[in-house]
């Protein structure tokens, strides 16, 4: 599931949407619906899939549902609101005014239910997305610029620019060091699985996405929002300045 995205709705490509619903038929329907409309859809059935997508991809609006088998669309709401500032859309066939009203309390920025007409669920998604532009932009991390992000390479933590560390593993420190010293450019992933010490093989390439899940799971328990950004087909870059410790060398 891409670029900066400021930097993408301010372009021409398109908007990036993660689709949550147990529903086959109705997640394949609206996933078609979505994508001859022009947006980029990644549909996910529950929250495991809802958390490994998260994990390394970058969305515009989130559209939710509510009744899922292993979660609900409340807490995921409460969760996306609570660590980036994308748009918001829960899409449910719960019609009580509480639910409207919970939903709405925990971050959601519409509350449409169902059947939902397509047309409707365009303009709302544009619409929404237009704001976003407007308000310069979103990202899995609340803000991406201001003070540096520190590595400390002698006692392999990495440091927030609020002061918040987190103890990184070894393949974790060798990722972001990998990121840090290309400066916000994007690195492909043959690059990036060669800096963490994986064979050259596409299948293990993979696996930086395993490392990069563990990495945000990590910084979520620890308050931090980390900027890493997937872009789609090329590679993955760090929106921010991380300062290296002189002692961090090659890991």
């Amino acid at each position: 599931m891409t670029t900066n995205n400021a930097h993408r709705l301010n372009g021409n490509d398109p908007v990036r949407l993660i689709l949550v619903e147990d529903d086959f038929d109705l997640r394949q329907g609206l996933t078609d619906f979505l994508r001859l409309n022009a947006f980029a859809v990644t549909a996910v059935a529950n929250g495991r899939e809802f958390d490994q997508a998260f994990a390394t991809e970058m969305f515009d609006v989130a559209i939710v549902d509510v009744n899922l088998p292993d979660t609900n669309g409340f807490d995921l709401t409460r969760l996306i609101s609570g660590k980036t500032n994308i748009g918001i859309i829960m899409l449910t066939a719960r019609t009580m005014r509480e639910d409207r009203l919970k939903g709405y309390a925990e971050g959601a920025n519409l509350y449409l239910t169902k059947p939902v007409d397509g047309d409707e669920l365009v303009f709302a998604i544009r619409n929404l997305a237009g704001r976003i532009k407007q308000a310069g932009g979103t990202s899995s991390a609340r803000s991406e610029s201001g003070p540096n992000w520190y590595y400390d390479g002698t006692a392999q933590r990495l440091v927030s620019p609020q002061g918040t560390a987190i103890i990184l593993s070894g393949r974790e420190a060798k990722l972001l060091v990998k990121l840090a010293e290309e400066k916000g450019r994007v690195v492909s992933r043959a690059v990036l699985s060669r800096a963490m010490g994986y064979p050259e093989t596409s299948l293990e390439t993979r696996s930086i996405d395993a490392v990069l899940r563990r990495l945000r799971s990590k910084a979520r328990d620890a308050g931090i929002a980390l900027p890493i950004h997937v872009t789609h087909a090329l590679g993955f870059h760090f929106a921010g300045a991380i300062d290296l410790s002189p002692s961090t060398g090659r890991l």
